[in-house]
């Protein structure tokens, strides 16, 4: 009776630790990073069209792409002269040489600007990154901001200080120490609930839907130096396939 208690024993030990192992296996094989990230996308909104348009999703290069603007600040109001505009005009630095660019400057609010890939979620971890060309100006610092694909809009604690010139910069999204929810229709902090805390820190970026940046505040008007101003941004990763439904979404903001 003591031998079969033993190697019933010794069975159910030896089945526990295989099911604990197929459940390490399975949990590495999730979070496993990717070792190489490759160019998901460039944005570089469209030149020679005339200065000071409210920006629209037709100025998107890339035909692979969908603009998404949120905040109270992102649309153009009624009379034209607010809103996210899209500027095209020469570059200080460079004579003879015209930069076309979000430019912020006369947002009423805080805003919000996202891009969409259209077949493909954003695998953002392990070497992926963010490069793009900047110039924010005043107290201005601009801010990558990511959607997942769930919902929760979260922005990073990184920001892009003031320049008087255009500035090329390279983010990895591994250095990024922590993030904060934003509330997609304020671009605001978002309300927590008890015992949430103020950042994240462990963020899962394997399924990104959105991406883009924000300042979270308003321009400070035409001729005034509070405003922020992107010509371009590349973002490297690597696809994860969107299923079909997820792929044609409703009407966003």
């Amino acid at each position: 009776m003591h031998r079969e208690m033993s190697a019933l024993s010794i069975v159910m030990i030896l089945g526990l630790s295989l099911s604990s192992f197929a459940q390490q296996r399975a949990q590495d094989a999730k979070v496993a990073e990717p070792k190489s990230a490759v160019l998901l996308f460039r944005e570089d909104f469209k030149s020679g069209l005339p200065n000071q348009l409210p920006l629209l999703p037709e100025h998107l290069t890339n035909s692979n792409l969908e603009l998404k603007l949120y905040g109270p600040g992102a649309k153009a109001g009624k009379d034209g002269q607010s809103g996210l505009w899209l500027d095209d005009e020469e570059d200080p630095a460079n004579p003879g040489q015209k930069t076309s660019y979000v430019w912020s400057g006369v947002a009423p609010g805080s805003w919000a600007v996202m891009l969409r890939e259209k077949n493909n979620y954003l695998d953002l971890r392990g070497p992926a990154r963010l490069r793009w060309r900047t110039r924010p100006r005043g107290l201005h610092t601009l801010h990558p901001l990511i959607k997942l694909a769930d919902g929760t809009m979260l922005v990073a604690d990184y920001g892009e200080p003031s320049s008087t010139y255009w500035r090329e910069s390279e983010i990895y999204f591994i250095d990024i120490p922590r993030w904060r929810s934003l509330d997609p229709a304020t671009v605001a902090e978002a309300p927590r609930k008890a015992g949430e805390p103020v950042w994240t820190t462990n963020v899962d970026l394997s399924q990104v839907d959105e991406i883009g940046f924000t300042d979270l505040m308003a321009g400070a008007g035409k001729g005034a130096q509070g405003n922020s101003g992107i010509d371009w941004i590349e973002v490297y990763g690597n696809p994860v396939r969107r299923s079909k439904a997820s792929a044609n979404p409703g009407q966003g903001q």
